[in-house]
């Protein structure tokens, strides 16, 4: 005798206008901050590369 289940899921995000607007402010700060670890990870190399050219 066949079982047939049906499943249905539904999923809420409730979400304050305040939620918003820090949410807004972190996507900000998250994205300075990958920029001030490029620039620092740019800089990084740059030296390496300086000092290893000077080894050959």
């Amino acid at each position: 005798m066949p079982i047939e289940i049906r499943e249905l899921i539904i999923k809420t995000e409730i979400v304050s206008s305040n939620a918003k607007h820090s949410s807004v402010a972190k996507e900000k700060e998250l994205s300075l901050f990958k920029k001030q670890v490029l620039e620092e990870c740019k800089r990084l190399i740059a030296e390496k590369n300086q000092v290893n050219s000077y080894k050959r």
